[in-house]
């Protein structure tokens, strides 16, 4: 307020300097006889009397001229104090918003997630708090100095020139609804922009976290138009907007311009007329008090657009904050009780879903499952097994009934208390960023390493976790494979010791070895616990206390397995059908306890054996293989950055190109804008030097002339500042939408590898997407119509000044550099904080605590880790605030001398402009005009240079986006050369292949690795988790290539192959099931991106893999959404959508990554037999764990260690006796 109320005292002092001016030249225009006696003077034309005065007007000015100093270095004080305040207060307040939204969405219900989409919540989390702070940080400092100089202006050119002022301000209404207007407009279609690059943000999130089966379908061209879909409407919203601001701005410009038409019309009179009140220099300070005070107000507009568009964000963001949860897990409400027996009762309770209330899931459901005793829920997909272990958990609360523990309804119970309580292990284990070792003290964050080391052990997951070089500390993600990650999620349900233990197909994803070993973990586990097994596999659940079956979402059966094979119902038919199919795996089922414990210990044995030399292999690596791979280790976000600084704005500019005409428009209109101020600046001084015109007629007739010029000059003004505002945002807002496509096709178009680096995932992905394309509009659009308008204005501004006078000029110009060595002092601090921030990634790294924490956050809340993910969240932006502030004061230093420099610039001009009157080498109006072209010039200047700090953060953006688009990707999906083959046979060979993923170069997955694949045959392979086998379809579909060694397509090798045509070639299932937030019919149709796909043809696949009554059984059909993630469909529901994908290309090849693991059995026999008439004409590669589903295959690939170990026919490799005869040994006692 200070900074800004110190402008009326400068005008004060420039009135008294003015006057004393005119003085000085009346004084010089008396001398010449002639004119005084031929000219009819008016009769306030006052001769100066020097024998009456005490001072001379020059003894006046040099007495005046310091305090400009004074004042000047006041403003630096107070601005530097301000800005800094204003910009520590925003980080904080920014901090507590950002920290309490993260808390609240955290804190909601999993009902809530389900209505509102995960990556629209992140990007809250990103975009929206970025324009929170961008609203109330300097922005908001500067918009307090400007009111605060708009109003002490305005009621100092009242006080001493009321009528003058009352005239300058007669068109105020008309600006005031002019601005009321660009304010409306801008809040309206601000929230209309940030909800159309929610809905982008969203569809890129899923995208990016679901990047192997976009690639493996090739949808990258698919995924980026519903990118840019909504991009468009983003797109057309911002220039709808800028359109409306401009026509509102143009309107405003009119205004302030006829103002100064009449000020100087008005106030020529007034000075002839009552010159007892008014001066020339009252005139000239209430017009640029009038001017300073519109062009003030005009500056207001940026900052009221960065309120407005805070205020927006902030009304969606204190929605979320302000919410009151359903069920709060936060609340220290609700009964803990001392100690928990562990009884629970469903007593009639119906659900239904939040996001399909159509659609009933429990219809007066009551069962009982009492302490201690382990309880298996069965029946068909979708029978509401899931949502029974959902509603334990109290992820939701009934419709009706009411669910009890110990007697209680789990509504009064403390919601903490009683998932601190529960240990949960789900069909599709989910892994957050951080080690093994961290993830599994996700289960309880006090374990000792002993605790963390057991609860692996009973995993079975120490073994393979010692074989990384690393250990415990290896860090998690991609390359673990599913039954490893599923081990660890399992040690993580383990190590808090739970008193419910939820099992929702926890050993699903286990080779038959590793099941059994868990199974008798889990089995020990289950003691004195009670227990909720959902099982699809029903050999793992016979000899539970008690079995459940249930369909529609009833109870229809129950009892323990004896009971309920002698009723002959539901469970005897689903394990009859399951029988069927593994009883020709059964072997050697009469064979007697010890005999299958003797196989147990041995394959242990084995296990041992081969951890060691595993061990020696990787130690003892082949020294032409490194020196093959040396720089293949390296980071390839490593690029150097110096290369492309030189030419960044020319690059820009061109991909800017296509809309050259819209540019032009706004270049042009921006250096007319820009001339129009020097313009302005010499018709003023030119009716201000006619205040000594001694002619009254002359000057009447002049000032009217000179007023007219000024409208004029202001109407070009107007329309060009409409033209700027359509030509650059037209302009802007393509380049933005582009640039935001570039970027998401240039992540599409990487090669898996890159995506496996903590610092690609999906999280730092999309800050990077969401921060990086909006920075650029930093150095584009409206931006550049400022620099050209301060280019002109300059350029225009020297022509004037030196023709009218080159020495005071030479005196005024010394001042530039220190403007703009205060913009470039806040530009290298704002450039120095964006580096310090690229470069550590805290944005980014918080981005991707909160994306992984929202996007899993079932996950999240089953463990019961809301508060680490949010003390994770919290300490990244902690040290990112101390980092900056060592910033920030030279920021408020800078901002101290760019905004009070004119002070200084005014102490110079009249200091020596003084003396040059009095030397008689310039005239007092060539003063003033020189005076007024500079400071309007420097207004036009600093605007330039406060772009300064959004130059530095688009420079570096920019610098990023670069990098990123010129990266070669190793595998380019967009690739169009290679070999396309006339004919495909489908023969496969891996030739002596060696591969290690490079985010973990030293753990060898591939080693010597040759297999053959005939056409029209199936080959399946089988082994130990994380022995390579989801690894070799992975280098089929050329996700990786080998290091060293072939993959060859009917002996080609196929890294030469037509990348697209070679994956349109496989149909692929993976293990855990990803479906888009599309409909049912837009899911299958996607396996085939080629062509739009028939109904017909739709319902044809989705039969094929026994879900189209299923699909026509739902209210919408094959319109219904599946939910982001498939999570509106239960998982064998989602498995058997994903065949379906496969299915509807015609594969050549079949790639199936365990694809009925997640089947109940009666639905798993229909689809192993549409699968298995799939086969006929196909090379088939398939995974299993369960032995039954590949036995009939042509060939069984043993791979362990990365190495083929056995192969022949399953009957050959019974008779071999080796590893494959241990496994189906193992499985076969456990049916």
């Amino acid at each position: 307020i200070v900074a800004g109320a110190l402008l009326p005292l400068m005008l004060y002092l420039y009135e008294r300097v003015l006057d004393s001016l005119v003085d000085m030249e009346r004084l010089q225009t008396i001398v010449n006889a002639s004119i005084f006696m031929n000219n009819s003077f008016g009769e306030c034309f006052v001769v100066p009397d020097n024998n009456t005065k005490t001072q001379s007007p020059y003894d006046a000015i040099v007495g005046i001229i310091n305090y400009f100093a004074l004042l000047g270095s006041l403003s630096i004080l107070c601005y530097w104090i301000a800005w800094a305040s204003w910009i520590i207060a925003a980080e904080r307040q920014v901090r507590r918003i950002r920290y309490a939204l993260f808390r609240n969405i955290l804190r909601q219900e999993i009902g809530w997630f389900d209505v509102n989409n995960a990556g629209e919540l992140s990007n809250r989390l990103i975009r929206d708090l970025d324009t929170i702070k961008d609203g109330i940080n300097d922005n908001m400092a500067d918009l307090i100095a400007l009111l605060a100089r708009v109003l002490s202006v305005l009621v100092f050119i009242l006080v001493i020139g009321w009528k003058l002022t009352l005239v300058s301000l007669s068109l105020l209404p008309l600006m005031i609804i002019a601005f009321k207007m660009i304010l409306k407009t801008t809040l309206n279609y601000t929230s209309k922009e940030i909800q159309a690059f929610a809905s982008a943000s969203s569809v890129a999130q899923e995208v990016l976290q679901n990047i192997r089966t976009v690639t493996a379908f090739h949808g990258q061209a698919k995924e980026e138009e519903r990118f840019a879909k909504n991009l468009i409407v983003a797109k057309n919203v911002g220039i709808e907007k800028a359109l409306y601001v401009g026509i509102w701005l143009g309107l405003a410009y009119i205004c302030i311009f006829v103002s100064h038409t009449l000020t100087f019309w008005y106030g020529s009179q007034l000075v002839r007329t009552d010159c007892t009140n008014y001066s020339a220099g009252i005139v000239m300070v209430v017009f640029m008090g009038c001017m300073y005070a519109s062009i003030h107000t005009g500056y207001l507009t940026p900052n009221i657009q960065h309120f407005a568009e805070a205020l927006t964000s902030g009304s969606y963001v204190f929605d979320i904050i302000d919410r009151q949860t359903k069920i709060d897990v936060s609340s220290d409400e609700g009964d803990k009780p001392q100690n928990m027996i562990g009884d629970i009762e469903f007593n009639n309770v119906t659900f239904t879903y939040p996001a399909r209330q159509e659609t009933p899931i429990l219809n007066k459901l009551s069962l009982k499952i009492l302490s201690g005793k382990t309880v298996a829920l069965v029946g068909t997909s979708g029978c509401g097994k899931s949502t029974i272990i959902q509603l334990i958990q109290r992820f939701y609360d009934p419709d009706e009934g009411e669910i009890l523990l110990d007697g209680k309804d789990i509504k009064t119970l403390n919601v903490s208390w009683l998932r601190s309580h529960i240990g949960i292990v789900s069909q599709e284990p989910i892994l957050f960023t951080g080690s093994i070792e961290d993830n599994i003290r996700f289960g309880k964050l006090n374990a000792t390493d002993d605790e963390v080391q057991t609860a692996a052990k009973m995993a079975n997951a120490h073994d393979f976790i010692m074989e990384f070089p690393e250990n415990y500390k290896t860090l998690s993600g991609d390359k673990l494979s599913g039954g490893q990650k599923q081990r660890v999620a399992i040690a993580r349900a383990l190590v808090s010791n739970p008193k419910i233990l939820l099992l929702d197909e926890a050993t699903s994803a286990l080779d038959n070895t590793s099941e059994r070993i868990v199974q008798d973990a889990l089995d020990k586990a289950k003691q004195g616990r009670t227990t909720v097994v959902i099982a699809h596999r029903l050999s793992t659940i016979r000899n539970a206390d008690l079995i459940i079956g249930l369909e529609h979402g009833r109870v229809i059966e129950y009892g323990i397995h004896d009971d309920l094979m002698k009723h002959k119902g539901l469970y005897y038919e689903l394990v009859i059908t399951q029988t069927q199919k593994e009883e020709q795996a059964d072997l050697d089922s009469d064979q007697e306890d010890d005999k299958m414990e003797e196989e147990f210990v041995r394959q242990r044995l084995v296990n041992c054996n081969l951890s060691k030399q595993s061990g020696i292999v990787i130690d003892d690596l082949d020294k032409n293989d490194e020196n093959d791979e040396e720089t293949t280790f390296d980071d390839p976000l490593k690029e150097k950055k110096e290369r492309f600084r030189t030419s960044l704005i020319l690059t820009i500019l061109k991909l800017n190109a296509p809309e050259w005409v819209w540019l032009l428009l706004g270049g042009i209109s921006s250096l007319i804008s820009g001339a129009t101020q020097p313009l302005f600046a010499l018709f003023l001084t030119k009716i201000f030097s006619l205040f000594v015109e001694p002619n009254l007629e002359e000057q009447k007739r002049l000032t009217s002339i000179y007023a007219v010029s000024i409208f004029l000059t202001g109407l070009v003004a107007a329309v060009t500042q409409l033209l700027i505002n359509v030509g650059f945002a037209k302009s802007g807002e393509e380049l933005t939408m582009r640039m935001r496509k570039l970027i998401f096709s240039a992540i599409l178009r990487q090669e898996m590898s890159y995506f496996d680096y903590e610092t690609n995932s999906g999280g730092a992905l999309i800050t990077r997407l969401s921060t990086d394309a909006s920075s650029l509009k930093g150095m584009t659009g409206v931006r550049i119509g400022i620099i050209l308008e301060a280019l002109s204005a300059t350029i225009a501004c020297l022509a004037v000044v030196f023709s009218v006078g080159w020495k005071l000029a030479f005196v005024v110009i010394c001042f530039v550099p220190p403007i703009l060595f205060a913009g470039i002092l806040q530009g290298r601090k704002q450039n120095n904080i964006v580096q310090s921030k690229d470069k550590s990634s805290f944005t980014e790294q918080g981005g991707q605590y909160a994306t992984q924490a929202i996007e899993h956050i079932r996950t999240v809340v089953a463990i019961h880790q809301e508060k680490h993910f949010i003390n994770l969240y919290e300490s990244v932006f902690n040290e990112e605030f101390k980092k900056q502030m060592c910033h920030l004061h030279l920021t408020g230093i800078g901002t101290g001398v760019a905004n009070s420099t004119i002070y200084f610039v005014y102490m110079a001009t009249f200091s020596y402009g003084n003396k040059l009157v009095k030397d008689g080498d310039m005239k007092f109006d060539e003063v003033i005009r020189i005076l007024v072209a500079i400071t309007f010039t420097t207004v036009i200047i600093g605007r330039a240079i406060a772009m300064i700090p959004d130059y530095s953060k688009a420079q570096q953006a920019a610098l990023r986006i670069l990098q990123l688009d010129q990266r070669q990707s190793e595998i380019n999906p967009h690739d169009e050369s290679g070999i396309i083959l006339n004919k495909v046979i489908g023969n496969i060979e891996f030739d002596d292949v060696h591969f290690r993923y490079l985010s973990r170069p030293t753990f060898r997955i591939l080693r010597n690795f040759s297999l053959k694949c005939s056409t029209g045959r199936t080959t399946a392979l089988v082994g130990p988790s994380g022995s390579g086998k989801s690894t070799i379809i992975g280098l089929l579909q050329r996700f990786y290539d080998p290091l060293k060694g072939k993959v060859l397509l009917d002996g080609h090798d196929i890294k030469y192959l037509n990348l697209r045509w070679l994956r349109s070639l496989m149909g692929f299932v993976q293990q855990e099931p990803v479906l888009f937030n599309l409909s049912v019919y837009d899911n299958i149709a996607y396996g085939d991106n080629s062509r739009q796909k028939t109904q017909d043809e739709i319902e044809t696949a989705a039969r094929m893999a026994n879900i189209h009554e299923l699909i026509i059984s739902l209210p919408k059909g094959y319109k219904t959404l599946c939910g982001a993630k498939g999570s509106q469909l239960s998982g064998g529901q989602k498995q058997r959508i994903a065949i379906a994908r496969a299915l509807i290309r015609s594969p050549k090849i079949l790639l199936l990554d365990e694809a009925t693991s997640s089947l109940v059995s009666k639905s798993e026999k229909v689809v192993q037999v549409t699968l298995d008439k799939a086969r006929p004409g196909r090379t088939c590669l398939t995974i299993a764990h369960r032995l039954s589903t590949i036995q009939n295959s042509e060939n069984i690939v043993v791979v362990d260690r990365g190495k083929t170990k056995e192969q022949g026919t399953h009957d050959e490799l019974l008779r071999l006796n080796g590893i494959y005869a241990q496994l189906a040994l193992t499985q076969g006692r456990s049916t």
